[in-house]
C-alpha cells in the first residue's frame, strides 16, 4: 500500500479522537525541513559503503558519510537548530533553567527502510557516539508538517471559502474530521509497522451510518475530491511512511564532518537442497558470486564501495552499475519513437518551410542527446577495459554519427544542405531501430567495472557525470563480485592426499597378491584368502586418518569452505572407497569382491585427483560479464544468449526481495 492508501485506511480503522491531537506549530516547520533535507541530501558531498563477506550468507555493512554544514540553505539551517530547543519542551523543560550548551545542528544523514529499522548508532571521526533524534520524536514532527502542509494545500483551493462547500465544512466548520486525520497521520508515522492490506470492520444489523461514520466519509470524500492536487503530498506521505530519518547532531562550529555507522542487510541465499549442494560444487570452478543492491540519494554526486572478503580469498571480478541514466533513457526513446512517427508524417518532398523547420531541430535536440549519450557510455566501456561494438548498437551509431560528423547532402542545385533530416541515415526505420537498441541492450544502466584488485579488496567508484539533473529521489545501485580461493592450497593439498590414498591402497594390494597387476586367477585367490586381514584394515584406516588430520579444510560455512566443496566431497569418496576395501577384507568375502573395492579404492582417488587438477579454477579465467549480469551493451555481453548466473547469495539493503 501506498502513503495515501495507508492513510484512507488509518481513517477507517482508527477511533475518532475525542480532542485535538498535540501537534506542534513550530515542530511542524522543523518537521517539513527535515523531510526536506533528507530527501535531498544536498550537505553529503560522498558516500562511502563498505562491505565484508567473510562467511556465506552473512555480511557486514559500514557506511562513511562525508557532511558539509556549509552546503545546508539558510531555512534548513534555522529549521533544524530549533529541533533542540523543541526538544526541551518535549520534555518541559523551562528555558530559564537551561544550562549553556554547545549550538548544535541536527541533520538527516540517510532515509532507513521502516519495515527492519534496528538500533544505528553513529560515530565521528575521532571515534565518538554521537547523538541522535529517536524514530518517536521525528515522527512527530513529520506529521505535525504534513498535517499543516495538507491543511495549506487544502486551503488553496477556491472552494474552501464557499460556506456551503464540504471543503469549507471540513476546514473551518466540522472539527472531528480534521482531528481524525490528524491522528491517522500520527498513528501511521509514530507506529513501526504500518497497514500492508486493507481489513474491513463490519457493521451490526439494525444500525445506520450514524454522525461518526459521516465524519469519516467526510475525510475520505476530502482526500479522493482533491486528488489532483494532492499528487506531490501523496509522493512525500509515501516518503515518509516507508522510511525512518537518521538524524544526529553536529557540532556547528565544524563545518566539515565525516561520519561512520552501521545498517543490517537483507539476506537472500536460500535455495533448495539439491540446487543448492550443486551450486556448492560448481563454484569451486566458477567461484563464489555475490550480488549487492542498494539505493543512494538521487542528489548524491560520489559514492565508494569498498568490497572486502578473507585473507585467503581474493576477487577475481567485480563490476558497479546504477540506473542514473533509466530516465533519461526512456525519454530518448520515446523521442525517438515519436519522432520517427513524424518523419513518416511529413515526408522531406511534402513539407512545408515551417513544420521542415520545427521537426529539424527536434531532430537534432534528440541525436545531440543520443550522441552525447553513446560518447558517454564508450568512454566508460574505455575506462573499464571492454568494448561497445559498434555491431550491438548499428542503429545508434549511424544516428550518432549523422549528429557529429558534420556531413552535408549535395542538392539537385548543386548547393550544400546542411539539413538533417536530409542526412541518408536519418530514416524513421534507423529512428525505430535506436529506440528498440537502448531498451534491449540496457542503455540506461551505466558501468564501472574494477581492474585494480589487490589482494581480498575491491574499490568502485561512482560520480555523476556533469550537467545532468536528478530525477526521481534515489538511485538504484547494483553490484556484483566473484570470489576465489587465493592460495589454491586447499585443492591441491587434497590432490596430493587422493593420490596418496591410492598409492596406500595400491602397495597393499600389491604385497597381498605379490604383483602390481592384481588381477587374474591367482590374484583372486590370494585376496579371497588374507591370512592377517587386521593388520590390513589397520593400515587402510591408520595412514589415510592420519593424512586427512593434516589437511587444513576451512569450515563450511566461511566463503573458502563454501569454494572448497568439491575437494571436499572428494576427499569423503576417496575415504569411502578405502573404508569399502577395509569392509570387504574384514568381512572375508570373496576375491572377487575384495578385487573390486581395491580397483575403486585406488582408482576413485586417481580420478579424484585428475578432477581436481583439471578444474579451470586452478588457471587465471576471468567470466564474461554477461555472466555475472553486467549491462548488455558492455562488450560480448551484448552477443552472449547464455542465461546470467544465479548469485550464490544477494544482500539488499533496502528489502527489495
Amino acid at each position: 500500500m501506498d502513503g495515501i492508501d495507508s492513510l484512507r485506511h488509518a481513517i477507517e480503522t482508527i477511533p475518532i479522537p475525542g480532542a485535538p491531537p498535540r501537534l506542534s506549530r513550530q515542530g511542524a516547520a522543523v518537521g517539513l525541513a527535515l523531510l526536506d533535507t533528507s530527501l535531498r541530501l544536498n550537505h553529503v558531498r560522498r558516500l562511502t559503503e563498505r562491505l565484508t563477506v567473510v562467511e556465506h550468507g552473512t555480511a557486514r555493512r559500514s557506511t562513511e558519510v562525508d557532511v558539509s554544514l556549509k552546503l545546508l540553505d539558510e531555512g534548513q539551517r534555522q529549521a533544524t537548530a530549533q529541533l533542540q530547543d523543541l526538544i526541551g519542551q518535549e520534555h518541559g523543560e523551562r528555558a530559564a533553567s537551561r544550562p549553556a550548551r554547545q549550538r548544535s545542528l541536527w541533520v538527516p544523514l540517510a532515509r532507513l527502510p521502516r519495515r527492519d529499522v534496528s538500533p544505528v548508532d553513529v560515530f565521528d571521526s575521532a571515534g565518538q557516539k554521537l547523538p541522535r533524534l529517536t524514530q518517536h520524536e521525528a515522527s512527530r514532527l513529520v506529521a505535525s508538517g504534513l498535517y499543516r502542509l495538507l491543511r495549506g494545500i487544502l486551503a488553496s483551493d477556491e472552494n474552501a471559502q464557499t460556506a456551503k462547500h464540504e471543503l469549507n465544512t471540513f476546514l473551518f466548520q466540522v472539527h472531528e474530521p480534521r482531528w481524525l486525520i490528524q491522528q491517522a497521520l500520527l498513528t501511521l508515522l509514530t507506529e513501526r509497522n504500518h497497514p500492508e492490506e486493507e481489513f474491513a470492520l463490519a457493521p451490526a444489523e439494525g444500525t445506520v451510518p450514524g454522525y461518526g461514520r459521516q465524519c469519516r466519509e467526510l475525510a475520505l470524500d476530502i482526500l479522493t475530491g482533491c486528488a489532483d492536487m494532492l499528487v506531490e503530498y501523496a509522493y512525500l506521505l509515501n516518503v515518509a511512511v516507508r522510511d525512518y530519518m537518521l538524524v544526529v547532531a553536529l557540532d556547528d562550529s565544524v563545518e566539515e564532518h565525516r561520519l561512520s555507522y552501521e545498517t543490517p542487510l537483507h539476506v537472500d541465499a536460500r535455495q533448495p537442497v539439491a540446487k543448492e549442494q550443486w551450486r556448492r560444487l560448481a563454484s569451486s570452478r566458477r567461484g563464489y558470486v555475490v550480488g549487492y543492491e542498494t539505493m543512494i540519494p538521487a542528489t548524491l554526486k560520489s559514492y565508494h564501495l569498498v568490497a572486502r572478503t578473507a585473507p585467503e580469498a581474493e576477487i577475481s571480478r567485480m563490476y558497479l552499475s546504477t540506473d542514473a541514466d533509466q530516465h533519461q533513457v526512456d525519454g530518448l526513446a520515446e523521442d525517438l519513437g515519436s519522432l520517427a512517427e513524424r518523419q513518416d508524417a511529413a515526408p522531406l518532398q511534402e513539407a512545408d518551410g515551417a513544420r521542415h523547420k520545427i521537426l529539424e531541430l527536434q531532430a537534432q535536440t534528440v541525436l545531440r542527446r543520443l550522441s552525447d549519450l553513446l560518447r558517454r557510455r564508450k568512454w566508460e566501456a574505455g575506462q573499464s577495459g571492454v568494448e561497445l561494438s559498434p555491431r550491438s548498437l548499428p542503429a545508434c551509431h549511424k544516428l550518432a554519427a549523422a549528429a557529429t560528423t558534420g556531413e552535408a547532402v549535395r542538392v539537385d542545385t548543386n548547393e550544400l544542405d546542411n539539413s538533417l533530416r536530409r542526412h541518408p541515415e536519418f530514416t524513421s526505420e534507423n529512428l525505430r531501430e535506436a529506440a528498440r537498441e537502448l531498451t534491449e541492450r540496457e542503455f540506461g544502466q551505466d558501468l564501472v567495472l574494477v581492474t585494480g584488485i589487490a589482494d581480498n579488496e575491491a574499490r568502485a567508484y561512482w560520480r555523476r557525470s556533469g550537467g545532468r539533473d536528478p530525477r526521481g529521489d534515489h538511485v538504484r545501485v547494483r553490484a556484483t563480485l566473484v570470489l576465489k580461493d587465493s592460495t589454491k592450497s586447499g585443492p591441491l593439498n587434497v590432490t596430493f592426499y587422493a593420490l596418496a590414498v591410492a598409492a596406500v591402497s595400491f602397495v597393499l594390494g600389491w604385497m597381498l597378491v605379490g604383483s602390481p597387476w592384481p588381477y587374474g586367477r591367482h590374484a583372486t585367490e590370494e585376496l579371497g584368502h588374507i591370512g592377517d586381514g587386521q593388520s590390513v584394515i589397520t593400515m587402510l584406516l591408520l595412514l589415510p586418518g592420519f593424512l586427512y588430520s593434516r589437511l587444513s579444510l576451512p569450515p563450511r560455512r566461511t566463503v573458502l569452505g563454501y569454494l572448497g566443496t568439491l575437494p571436499q566431497a572428494l576427499v569423503q569418496l576417496s575415504i569411502a572407497a578405502v573404508a569399502a576395501f577395509a569392509a570387504a577384507v574384514a568381512t572375508k568375502t570373496g576375491g572377487e569382491v575384495v578385487q573390486a573395492t581395491l580397483t575403486v579404492a585406488v582408482g576413485l582417488p586417481v580420478l579424484a585427483a585428475l578432477v581436481l587438477f583439471g578444474q579451470a579454477s586452478w588457471r587465471e579465467s576471468a567470466i564474461p560479464l554477461s555472466r555475472i549480469g553486467a549491462p548488455r551493451w558492455a562488450g560480448n555481453g551484448a552477443w552472449d544468449r547464455r542465461r546470467p548466473l544465479e548469485a550464490d547469495v544477494r544482500f539488499d539493503s533496502s528489502g527489495g526481495w
